[in-house]
């Protein structure tokens, strides 16, 4: 995984021991160089915009001012084709892009960009990712950015981080004499479980269920613990629908999530 934070300003927004969530992503007109550009905006991991000749740049322009401090880039091959990306926007559109990071990824796992000028979101008409470096064709099926949910509250103690775990079905073959002939992956994934607890109740109604209402349909971008977990980014699905629960400590609430990661490495 991949975390970037160096144009980052804490200011009046949570520790960077609080997850961040973005599941509400900026969105607008794509245009780049290589084919099929847009699919990088849907959620099928599977389908990739193909970067084509470097140096390649996918921009996307908003139909009005938007707000951005977090960028997800997953379902790449940026780490296994040594590409560099460049993330710049631009407060009008067609005006002069400013870039606000540049990240090299070691591996193809997700990749989160924190940025915000002097702790306050961008206010952007277009965002726009510039490749290059890459020996072979890159590939990138997931584009996001926009404003992350800030949770109230850390996770304590017990929590499996996302980038460290992994969830691996398999099934075995076995020969009339059982002898064992070998061993097929079905299906892999990352997995964890985020418990937050002593969330003010008006917190939750206002910020928290606004996210607990576009799941399970919506996938979302994880950063478990910007500060303590760097690894442990993920584009991210739940099966289950949050069920908040009062915790009879004046007007506080509780909730916790099952998440599944896209595992790529």
């Amino acid at each position: 995984m991949t975390l970037s934070t160096s144009g980052y300003t804490v200011g009046a927004n949570q520790p960077l021991n609080h997850a961040r969530i973005l599941y509400s992503p900026i969105t607008g007109t794509v245009t780049a160089g290589g084919t099929n550009g847009d699919y990088a905006t849907n959620d099928y991991t599977f389908q990739r915009w193909a970067c084509g000749a470097l140096t390649a740049t996918w921009n996307l322009v908003t139909a009005a001012d938007a707000s951005v401090d977090t960028v997800f880039i997953a379902a790449h091959n940026l780490g296994s084709t040594g590409s560099t990306v460049a993330i710049s926007t631009a407060s009008t559109v067609g005006g002069a892009h400013t870039t606000r990071a540049t990240v090299v990824p070691t591996d193809d796992s997700a990749i989160a960009v924190m940025i915000n000028n002097a702790g306050t979101a961008y206010t952007i008409r277009e965002i726009k990712l510039t490749i290059t470096g890459a020996s072979a064709l890159a590939e990138i099926g997931i584009i996001r950015a926009g404003v992350a949910l800030q949770m109230e509250r850390p996770v304590y103690g017990g929590i499996q981080p996302i980038g460290l775990t992994r969830l691996v079905e398999t099934r075995h073959s076995i020969s009339e004499t059982g002898q064992w002939l070998g061993r097929t992956i079905q299906r892999q994934a990352s997995r964890t479980s985020m418990p937050w607890q002593n969330l003010t109740a008006a917190w939750y109604r206002s910020t928290f269920a606004p996210f607990a209402l576009t799941l399970p349909q919506t996938p979302f971008g994880l950063i478990q613990n910007p500060s303590k977990m760097p690894e442990s980014v993920a584009w991210c699905w739940t099966d289950e629908t949050p069920q908040p629960e009062n915790m009879g400590t004046r007007d506080l609430m509780a909730v916790s999530l099952n998440i599944t990661g896209l595992l790529d490495t």
